[in-house]
């Protein structure tokens, strides 16, 4: 079989792009995740409306997740680079619990930086704080995660 010159590097463009695509649309790199699921408490009473955020430290593996508490507590925690869940491990975690000036929460989704928000913390920093948490907890695979915060919102 003769191929045209124009034809030859049609085919041979052709090539190389199909073999780019091997391996494409696998497995995603990154440690093995599971379900993360669990309730967060503030003096015993389901606190609705809340961000969580899981930042994996000592060994643990990954970048960590967040979730956003529903009724009764309840939450389920996203993988930050996407995924449902985290490797298992310890985490520092902190739970924010934002309210805008008429005394609602923040909107899911919204994602407008705490500097330019008219919404404020409500939480103490030792519960909010990203970089100062004092909440750890230990992922394991089917173990669901209790966070009971005490004291009072801001």
């Amino acid at each position: 079989m003769r191929l045209i010159p124009g034809k030859r590097t049609a085919l041979g463009a052709m090539l190389l792009m199909c073999s780019f695509c091997v391996g494409c649309g696998g497995k995603p790199e990154g440690p093995e995740l599971g379900p993360v699921t669990g309730v967060v408490l503030l003096n015993e009473e389901p606190l609705e409306n809340a961000d969580l955020f899981f930042m994996p430290i000592e060994s643990t593996p990954g970048v960590g997740g967040q979730g956003r508490s529903k009724e009764g507590g309840k939450f389920e925690v996203v993988y930050f680079r996407g995924g449902e869940g985290l490797p298992a491990g310890t985490y520092r975690v902190a739970v924010s619990y934002r309210l805008m000036p008429d005394g609602t929460p923040v909107p899911e989704g919204d994602d407008t930086p705490p500097i330019e928000s008219p919404a404020t913390e409500s939480l103490p920093a030792k519960y909010s704080s990203k970089d100062n948490s004092e909440l750890q907890v230990k992922v394991e695979p089917g173990q669901p995660i209790e966070l009971k915060l005490t004291g009072k919102k801001k």
